[in-house]
């Protein structure tokens, strides 16, 4: 018994620790296939999840070679995954211009741990197995393994998303060309077809003029009628070609809202006397206000409404109504309505009436002439000033056509400036006339000279510059269109030359579309623009009011003339000279001064560099000479800096030169310490 005992004594321990072992990797075990378990789990979500990508995604490990390729990665790339699997991600799928920039950012990573790309959502192009490279969407992130980093890629094909936003953008390029070249069409045609019309129209208001018979008074009448009937119509087609081309604007401008529909009424006055109607204006008191508005445009639309009323009023009267009410402190809605007794609108047509091309009569038996156009022009040119537009009409009881429009109320500074330009004489004031059109200038010409004014005519503008270098004038009135040289090439070269009438005023004739176009010719040094066809008051008025401008700036200049610096000829040089030879140094510097200033000054506006270096270095020795240190310094700082990178620098000493050896010319008498008339 003893010896069982002894024997299971000793054997005890040895169990004890064989159980606990079995215990513990039993636990261990257990533990092992649970994590295991998970793993599996969390490595078959993985792969569903890669699978289910649309995005192809790539793993590759710190050496850069690919650990995984997912299905998606194997459609966008063309390779197998059994194929690329333990192969450098670079020499596969990354453009050739682009793997060493690849691995040397891998080996950066390396050293540092550190990966600029990490994070970012960037576009790059990639290649597929048969060589096309296509543009991608890559983003990268980094993750840690038993066996170090691991970089996920996730790659999207964005070539077809990056094909179509191309198409869109060089359809958007295709649209806006030929926009421009609808627009530039539209300016030809505009001006071809306006030019003969203001040459027509110019002959019948100088035929007007002269001695006629009643019956010849008659003919012009009914000419002038009948052109201005079809400019009409030229002008509908025009406008609506240019609204849709988007290079219509609306501009604002103060005008008196009860004035609104005067010269309508003057416009239409005979027309309507003749058919028998009468044409009435009713201003309501509240329309007697400065509104701030596109006059014009609304102008525009209230004579097609009179033209319309007029045209299908047989007897009766055709009111003109115009009325204002103040919806806000300083705003106001503008009221104008056209009523007439004439045939009306049958129910079945007026919804349609301002749709495009739309005519009331039959094309085959109507009884008046147009496009169909004019209402639908309203339509767009109400939108545009944000306001509304509409009829109301009963078949046989007349029509009434209105438009209301919000507009704000006219400050006192722009109510100042509201006044009608009165006429000026015109006569004596010597007028450069550059048209390449025969009749044109033989129009332009009489009326002028009808008015007293010296015309001097030029065929283009090679011929306009050439006389304007060697003879003075008071302005210059010039065509835009014209062969050799337009009118905008020779304002903008007169403008820059030193030349006696660089500063005169310049009146564009053109034909252009409409003043919303034109405006555009004021960045060339234009001061004014008159529309073909135009009338002789507004040229007239026209030349008077930019002489009278331009005497104007001449006295305020004049007046306002740098003060000058105590000046004064240094140096000894003039020392125990006579008044005779004081009168024939001072000729002669003042000879020279001029010319080398006046070739500083082209070089300068034409920034040609070598003249500006010849006549800066002469201008240098001249005022160096004479002892006048500023001027010479500025023209040493501008013969430093005569080369292409230093332009800049050219101009603006340059220019301070000139402006002090102008000054010096102004004042010779304190230069020299003499006076010339007292000699």
């Amino acid at each position: 018994m003893n010896g069982f005992l002894l024997v299971l004594s000793a054997a005890l321990p040895s169990f004890l620790l064989g159980y606990a072992l079995r215990r513990f990797t039993l636990k261990w075990q257990t533990k092992a296939n649970a994590a295991k378990l998970q793993a599996d789990i969390q490595a078959e979500q993985m792969t569903a999840t890669v699978s289910a990508s649309l995005d192809g995604i790539i793993i590759i490990n710190s050496e850069g070679r690919i650990v995984e390729f997912s299905e998606s990665a194997e459609r966008i790339f063309g390779y197998k995954k059994k194929e690329i699997l333990g192969q450098n991600m670079a020499t596969f799928i990354v453009p050739e211009r682009y793997r060493d920039a690849h691995n040397a950012g891998m080996e950066r990573m390396r050293e540092t741990g550190k990966a600029n790309i990490l994070g970012q959502r960037i576009e790059i192009e990639a290649v597929r197995s048969n060589g096309e490279e296509f543009m991608s969407e890559l983003a990268i992130s980094r993750s840690r393994s038993s066996s170090g980093d691991i970089f996920i890629a996730y790659i999207r094909d964005i070539s077809e998303a990056k094909a179509a936003e191309k198409a869109l953008v060089d359809a958007k390029e295709a649209a806006e060309l030929a926009n421009r070249a609808k627009t530039q069409f539209i300016s030809a045609m505009s001006h071809e077809i306006r030019t003969p019309f203001n040459a027509v129209l110019g002959i019948l208001d100088i035929l007007g003029d002269s001695p006629l018979t009643q019956d010849q008074k008659h003919l012009i009448q009914t000419a002038e009628r009948t052109s201005k009937s079809l400019l009409r119509i030229i002008n509908d087609v025009l406008d609506y070609a240019r609204i849709s081309s988007g290079s219509v604007k609306v501009r604002d401008e103060p005008f008196f809202a009860a004035d609104v529909f005067d010269d309508v009424y003057r416009l239409f006055a005979m027309q309507a006397k003749e058919r028998g109607v009468d044409l009435i204006i009713k201003s309501e008191d509240s329309s007697k206000i400065h509104l701030v508005g596109d006059v014009g445009r609304i102008r525009q639309i209230l004579m097609n409404f009179v033209s319309n009323a007029i045209k299908y009023t047989d007897t009766g009267k055709v009111e003109l109504i115009v009325d204002a009410t103040q919806t806000d402190q300083r705003k106001w809605i503008l009221m104008c309505r056209v009523k007439d007794t004439g045939v009306g609108i049958k129910a079945d047509k007026l919804g349609r009436l301002f749709e495009e091309f739309y005519m009331i009569d039959d094309v085959d038996t109507r009884s008046s002439e147009g496009t169909g156009l004019g209402l639908t022009i309203c339509k767009v040119l109400v939108k545009m000033m944000n306001g509304e537009i509409g009829v109301e009409s009963e078949f046989g009881q007349g029509s009434d056509f209105w438009i209301r429009i919000p507009l704000a109320e006219a400050s006192a500074t722009l109510v100042s400036d509201v006044e009608d330009v009165t006429f000026e004489d015109i006569s004596g004031k010597e007028i450069l006339l550059a048209e390449d059109n025969a009749t044109n200038r033989m129009v332009v010409t009489r009326i002028l000279k009808k008015h007293g004014a010296k015309i001097v005519e030029a065929v283009n503008g090679v011929e306009a510059l050439s006389i304007l270098d060697v003879q003075a004038f008071d302005l210059l009135l010039t065509d835009i269109f014209m062969p050799e040289m337009g009118g905008k090439e020779l304002v903008r070269l007169l403008r820059k030359r030193d030349s006696i009438n660089a500063k005169i005023p310049v009146i564009a004739l053109t034909a252009m579309g409409d003043m919303h176009e034109a405006e555009d010719l004021k960045s060339y040094g234009v001061d004014q623009v008159v529309l073909k066809p135009f009338n002789t008051r507004d040229l007239i008025n026209a030349v008077a009011e930019q002489c009278k401008s331009h005497q104007e700036r001449q006295s305020f200049e004049r007046s306002d003339d740098p003060e000058v610096p105590a000046m004064k000829i240094t140096g000894g040089l003039l020392d125990g000279l006579d008044p005779e030879d004081l009168v024939e140094i001072r000729g002669q510097f003042e000879i020279d001064l001029t010319d080398v200033t006046a070739s500083l000054r082209r070089a300068i506006a034409s920034q040609d560099q070598q003249a500006a270096k010849f006549a800066s270095h002469t201008l240098k020795g001249l005022a160096g000479l004479y002892g006048l240190a500023e001027l010479s310094e500025f023209a040493a700082l501008t013969n430093s800096h005569c080369f292409p990178h230093t332009l800049d620098e050219m101009v603006e000493h340059g220019s301070r030169a000139i402006e002090l050896a102008e000054i010096s010319l102004l004042n010779l008498d304190d230069l020299f310490g003499y006076n010339e008339e007292a000699a």
